[in-house]
C-alpha cells in the first residue's frame, strides 16, 4: 500500500467516523461511552 492509499483510507475512515457520530445517534452514544471507559481506566 502506498502513502498516498494510506492517506486518503485514513481521511475517509476519519470522515465516515464523525459522520457516524453526527448523524447515527445510538451509535454515537455508544462509541462515545467507549471512549469515556477507555480514558477513565488508562488516566491516572
Amino acid at each position: 500500500m502506498t502513502l498516498k492509499n494510506y492517506l486518503i483510507l485514513c481521511a475517509a475512515g476519519s470522515l465516515l467516523t464523525v459522520l457516524i457520530l453526527l448523524l447515527v445517534p445510538g451509535i454515537g452514544e455508544a462509541i462515545e461511552g467507549l471512549l469515556i471507559a477507555f480514558l477513565s481506566t488508562t488516566a491516572n
